[in-house]
């Protein structure tokens, strides 16, 4: 009797490999986000559900922590939504 057809199942590792540098989504203290994007970790510090600006983190990935320190140094500012515009 033949074995039947099992689904391939991708392994997960605690590496996180994008971040999310969508303006909006910055916040003054990153939060612990996790989310899938290419089959693979990717943190937005705002756990913001959508819409993301995907980046890569350096090769490898990295660890939550390791991640969210990255974040804070390469802080993205927040889009005013008051004020004068410049348009």
């Amino acid at each position: 009797m033949p074995c039947p057809a099992r689904a391939s199942i991708s392994l997960m590792n605690d590496r996180i490999d994008f971040f999310c540098v969508r303006a909006e989504h910055q916040g003054s203290e990153p939060d612990d986000a996790l989310t899938m994007h290419e089959d693979s970790w990717a943190y937005c510090a705002a756990a913001a559900r959508e819409p993301h600006e995907w980046q890569a983190l350096p090769a490898g990935g990295m660890s939550l922590d390791d991640t969210k320190q990255f974040v804070r140094r390469h802080r993205i500012n927040p889009v005013a939504t008051t004020g004068p515009r410049s348009d």
